[in-house]
């Protein structure tokens, strides 16, 4: 899979990028508790190294409200 970065324009195959996932853990006496969030995955350009998300973070708050990301309602 062919990925393009937004800021400096590479293109490379998928397994040229870093990917960063950002967990939380909750401790609650002392057990692990499941994060309530979901949290998108972080691609990092080789070369420029800036991130970016590959699909919109907010996307399932806008369906949820029955907007669009790409309407702009």
């Amino acid at each position: 899979m062919k990925i393009k970065c937004p800021h400096c324009g590479f293109e490379g195959d998928s397994s040229e990028f870093m990917y960063l996932y950002e967990a939380t853990l909750y401790l609650v006496d002392s057990m692990v508790e499941r994060e309530e969030r979901v949290r998108p995955v972080l691609v990092i350009c080789p070369k420029c190294k800036q991130g970016f998300f590959l699909e919109n973070p907010y996307e399932r708050f806008y369906q949820a409200s029955g907007l669009s990301s790409s309407s702009g309602k």
